[in-house]
């Protein structure tokens, strides 16, 4: 009998393998001979163990009689992937009912901030093959995989966790099962989750399906799928993200309730600066997503107090616990954070340690010797291509051993985004955070042009928003209070002032707010209550003003203020008048936006709770933060802003009417007044008019067909930040220009994010008439979203002291 190997690859040879061979007229064609079933087992054990798993993976095989086969449609039905072939003999038992082989085993999710409470379980895939040998999850699918059975494997393992969550684990506690994204594509696959939930009794809001990495999927496709997934009650996780296919593409697309990130971040992250701002860009990009993030693979003390101090909220890990059959009802007590565990996240970035060399090929290379750079470099699924050390292209693994061509170039696919060693990180970062692309790397090269290395993005999107130069402690959106600062900041005020009160602050239908008008609107409304609080608190005495993360905010007063309520009512009566211009005019109009499922949410409302230490003394910021939870959730109950004040019987504060500033008013006349100025070339002949109006960025006038007429007039504090010249431009097309020539009336634009100063604010257009009633020129201005909030707290003062 004949056993006949074909690959693709014609590179090796079997010198080191004691195994009598001819080949056929092609090189990629072996032929063996074995006499039964043994010494053809014997051949597949030797090439199984000798050739590499990229050669196996790329091989077929056939068996025959003779050694030239003569029936084609013979040949063609006995040609079978060897490691299909291999895994078939070896494995046979995969193929019966794959079920009677699966074994879930459990393993714990805790909740940081319930002092390490056991919050949910993973279900976690285990085969046991016929010797008693367990199999992990990893090595059953690869095995499934092999078999063309991934498919009912999958479905097998869910079934059986939905069993063992109906069995073992209380009602109330959820269950993160894994789903591999195919299977979540197959039709039939909900059907047979919602008929087993059904079946068992199981709420469907206690199953989190968690989809895991295994190939690469379209996002899109994959966010249609959720979106279904979800409308049926289910919530999801991405698992691995960081690593693997779940990127920033899949990311934004699918909108998840959970994140679960990859052990390879979290395990030593604050001894990797790298991991560190990986880490941290994920957290804050949940956090703007409205998604929870769960730690995996904990396991040392470091890695626990390093996520405690980032402010996760949930993980999982040896440390706590092992998988078992039988879910455990313990886990281990979170660890002490005293200072000889406690992480210290590094304050300051240089985009020069990001850098890496990378592999790199120079262009002139021979086919051959770039192979075995490959098989060098087992784990490097990439090469820059250098002509004379200046990038040219990019050399992936995969091009190498499947096409054949004789140039190299002919392998190369174009480079990524190119950088120079020059350009400022922070336009990197927003760059990528605008486009959210996916996240390819990038290339450095000197000002001459000289290869320098490679770039990840995401750890360059990490300069956005971590902002660890200069800020410390500081929040990258708000700038306010933030982290390891403000969580001991609350220890020390609740441990040594019985009369700490707690201010807890946040947006209602954030995460609904930005699946309607994106991330950057949903930043610009976070931007916006941060201003407002800043506006009405920073500077007080005996008050300190944080930003949690995402839409949440704290106040941490030392003293019980009479005024407090009040305070908190102007915060609520701003953020309402200044959110509009947050809002698409229609949903102002009904006074509600719909999201693409057909929910209803009202716009633009705040729930705030006091936690005043009324029912019992505060042991602790966690504990605080207990009752505070309590509290939102009576006042999310009503519908529209409220404030929720701890008592025996929590007290509702409702706002009794609205308050519209006139703060836009003030705006338009005081560009008003700038007609009083000498207007003309000279960029600085305004610098005056900035000293009476400091909330005006950047002033410039139009003729009347929208052109430029003299350069941009800029605040002496946006030197640097906006461009000087502009005179002479075409600006005709803006909605400033357009709404005011049109109407003839001031016009005042959404909140929107400046591509000048990387900031938030809108702007203010006035249409200057002549004598006639015809249009002469029209004066712009842009206003800070900061200046917005100052504008309305100092004019609605003015009013009440009137």
């Amino acid at each position: 009998m004949k056993l006949y190997l074909n690959t693709s690859n014609q590179t090796f040879d079997f010198a080191d393998i004691d195994l009598p061979h001819t080949h056929h007229s092609e090189k990629s064609v072996f032929i063996f001979d074995f006499d039964d079933e043994k010494s053809l087992t014997d051949i597949l054990n030797q090439l199984a163990d000798k050739l590499s798993e990229q050669v196996l993976e790329n091989s077929y095989v056939m068996i025959a009689k003779d050694a030239n086969p003569t029936d084609p449609a013979e040949t063609i039905a006995g040609i079978v992937p060897f490691n299909m072939f291999y895994t078939r003999r070896l494995h046979s038992w995969l193929l019966d009912d794959i079920s009677l082989h699966v074994q879930i085993y459990f393993q714990p999710i805790v909740d940081f901030t319930q002092n390490g409470k056991i919050f949910a379980y993973e279900a976690l895939c285990r085969i046991k093959n016929p010797s008693g040998e367990l199999l992990n999850g990893e090595e059953s699918f690869k095995l499934a995989s092999q078999l063309k059975c991934s498919e009912e494997l999958d479905i097998a393992c869910q079934q059986s966790a939905l069993v063992g969550k109906a069995n073992l684990i209380a009602p109330g506690t959820p269950i993160f099962i894994n789903v591999l994204p195919q299977t979540i594509m197959k039709k039939r696959w909900l059907t047979l989750m919602m008929e087993a939930l059904s079946k068992y009794g199981i709420e469907q809001r206690e199953i989190v399906i968690e989809i895991v990495e295994s190939e690469k999927v379209s996002p899109e496709l994959l966010s249609e799928c959720c979106d279904e997934i979800r409308a049926h009650g289910l919530r999801i996780a991405l698992d691995d993200m960081g690593s693997g296919f779940n990127g920033l593409r899949t990311l934004a697309a699918v909108r998840a309730d959970y994140i679960k990130i990859d052990r390879a971040i979290v395990h030593e992250a604050q001894g990797s600066r790298v991991r560190t701002v990986l880490l941290e860009a994920i957290i804050s990009m949940a956090q703007r997503l409205g998604c929870t993030v769960v730690a995996e693979g904990l396991e040392r003390v470091e890695d626990i107090n390093f996520c405690l101090d980032l402010g996760l909220a949930y993980a999982q890990g040896y440390y706590f616990a092992k998988p078992e059959s039988k879910p455990t009802q313990s886990v281990a007590a979170l660890p002490k954070q005293d200072e000889a565990h406690r992480s210290h996240i590094p304050d300051e970035f240089r985009i020069g340690e990001f850098v890496m060399r990378g592999l790199t090929i120079e262009v002139n290379t021979s086919i051959e010797k770039a192979r075995e750079i490959f098989r060098d470099n087992p784990d490097t699924e990439m090469a820059v291509v250098l002509d004379n050390l200046r990038p040219i292209g990019l050399l992936k693994r995969g091009k190498v051993f499947t096409q054949r061509s004789s140039s190299l170039g002919a392998y190369c696919d174009a480079l990524p985004k190119l950088i120079t060693s020059r350009t400022p990180s922070s336009l990197l970062a927003r760059g990528l955070y605008l486009e959210r692309g996916d996240a390819e790397p990038w290339i450095m090269v000197g000002d001459d042009g000289i290869y320098i290395g490679i770039l990840q993005p995401l750890e360059i999107m990490a300069q956005l928003i971590s902002r660890k130069m200069s800020t410390g402690s500081l929040h990258p959106l708000s700038q306010l209070t933030t982290g390891p600062t403000l969580r001991q900041s609350l220890d020390v005020s609740i441990r040594n002032n019985p009369n700490t009160v707690l201010v807890y602050i946040d947006l209602d239908h954030f995460k609904a707010y930005n699946d309607r008008y994106g991330f950057i609107r949903g930043d610009a409304m976070i931007r916006l209550l941060s201003e407002i609080v800043r506006q009405e608190f920073l500077g007080a005495t005996g008050t300190l003003v944080g930003h949690i993360g995402g839409d949440d905010f704290v106040l941490i007063l030392d003293h019980i203020n009479t005024k407090l309520e009040d305070k908190l009512l102007d915060v609520i009566y701003h953020f309402q008048d200044l959110a509009s211009h947050l809002y698409d005019t229609s949903d102002l109009e009904r006074g509600f936006f719909t999201t693409e499922d057909g929910s209803e949410h009202p716009v633009a409302s705040i729930s705030i709770a006091i936690v005043n230490g009324s029912q019992g003394v505060l042991s602790n910021s966690v504990a605080a933060a207990e009752r505070a939870a309590y509290l939102k959730k009576i006042g999310k109950s009503n519908i529209g802003s409220i404030i929720v004040v701890e008592d025996v019987t929590p007290r509702l504060v409702v706002p009794e009417h609205e308050v519209h500033s006139d703060w836009q008013a003030r705006a338009l006349e005081a560009l008003q007044s700038l007609l009083k100025y000498r207007r003309s070339e000279d960029s600085h002949c305004m610098d005056g008019c900035f000293t009476d109006y400091p909330f005006f960025e950047v002033v410039f006038e139009l003729n009347a067909n929208g052109m430029q007429r003299y350069p941009n007039w800029i605040n002496p504090n946006m030197y640097g930040k906006i461009k000087a010249g502009g005179a002479g431009v075409d600006r005709s097309l803006q909605a400033y220009y357009n709404e005011a020539h049109k109407a003839l009336k001031p016009y005042i634009s959404n909140i929107y994010l400046s591509t000048a100063t990387e900031d938030f604010c809108l702007t203010v257009s006035l249409p200057i008439l002549n004598q006639v009633g015809g249009l002469e020129s029209i004066l712009v201005a842009d206003i800070s979203i900061a200046a917005m909030a100052m504008l309305s707290s100092n004019i609605v003062a003015k009013d009440k002291k009137n």
